[in-house]
């Protein structure tokens, strides 16, 4: 009986293995599905970021309705586990980065604190260089970077000129004398410092000068900008009210940015409440800036002795309904 029951078992083994074997044979000269429709086009992936991009608006105005002290919502109310049961979300959840950036997006300059991300790096990279006239300025504008806030680091800018050639640098900084060692060798000659602070309105007769971006951008020649980096210790708020009311005012109600890299702070809470932040954010989103990315600055919290909330976040914003930007080109 027991030498059966051997055979039995020894015939289902083979079974299965030959079963197997069969499986394995015609599963790997199958043939692969494709999907029978064209790659999608930069127009596509737009709309389709910017649908998401809307429906998160919706979501973000039926959370915010929710809380019962609207609009006087902290921007961090989850301090216990009985508040993170009613409220499990912090102030960034109301502006999460949806937009999905039409094309790669790369880190440039060093890890941690000083480096950024940018949405269609490729595309800046593929640009080429301007002929200069013969008095060694360049005829029209390269790729227009202005970057605010240089705080002794210069990696990311260093490395936008090494590998954008049409790349022409801005930069401004109220707290240090000039660029950071890393700007050296031929590429500096593309890159431009003043000790400036950034700021809603002209204060000429201060040293360092007080400029808005409106005025430096006038005085540079600049009607357009493709890429705005700032990192001024929460100032971006009214810096940026004077840019939009300048928007609004002269420039028919569009934003000439292509994309914003920029760290929100919020330090200032007798002056920066939820409400606040939403109506500015908003007025941003007006314009066509659209979330693409966001990173947390982890430095703000660890350098705290004391417990700390992550109050300082970098975004990354494309503008969506900028005609003239970069993204709307295809790969």
């Amino acid at each position: 009986m027991a030498g059966r029951i051997i055979q039995v078992y020894g015939l289902w083994v083979w079974v299965a293995f030959a079963f197997f074997i069969f499986v394995l044979f015609n599963q790997s000269h199958s043939p692969l599905p494709h999907s029978s429709g064209k790659p999608s086009t930069v127009k596509e992936r737009m709309m389709r970021a910017e649908k998401a991009w809307e429906t998160s608006v919706t979501l973000r105005h039926e959370m915010a309705n929710k809380h019962p002290g609207y609009p006087r919502i902290p921007l961090f109310p989850a301090q216990t586990l009985e508040a993170f049961g009613k409220y499990p979300y912090t102030i960034w959840d109301f502006f999460p980065p949806v937009y999905t950036c039409p094309h790669d997006i790369q880190r440039v300059g060093r890890l941690g604190d000083g480096g950024k991300w940018v949405c269609g790096m490729s595309l800046y990279e593929n640009r080429p260089a301007l002929p200069a006239s013969k008095a060694g300025k360049r005829t029209k504008p390269g790729t227009v970077i202005y970057s605010f806030g240089v705080n002794g680091d210069s990696s990311f800018e260093a490395e936008m000129l090494a590998r954008v050639p049409s790349a022409e640098i801005f930069a401004y900084d109220y707290t240090v004398a000039s660029l950071g060692p890393q700007i050296a060798g031929p590429d500096s000659s593309r890159a431009y410092f003043k000790q400036v602070q950034l700021d809603r309105m002209d204060v000429l007769d201060r040293t360092p000068p007080f400029m808005s971006l409106q005025t430096l951008m006038k005085n540079n020649s600049h009607t357009y900008i493709d890429i705005l980096k700032i990192d001024i210790e929460g100032a971006e708020y009214y810096s940026f009210d004077s840019f939009m009311d300048w928007c609004d005012r002269e420039n028919a109600g569009e934003m000439p940015i292509g994309q914003i890299m920029i760290e929100l702070h919020l330090t200032d809470d007798e002056n920066l409440n939820f409400n606040r932040l939403l109506k500015w954010w908003e007025r941003l989103e007006k314009f066509g800036m659209r979330p693409t990315w966001l990173e947390v600055n982890l430095l703000a919290v660890t350098l705290n002795p004391n417990k700390a909330d992550p109050r300082c976040v970098e975004y990354v914003l494309v503008n969506h309904k900028d005609r003239k930007n970069i993204m709307r080109q295809e790969s």
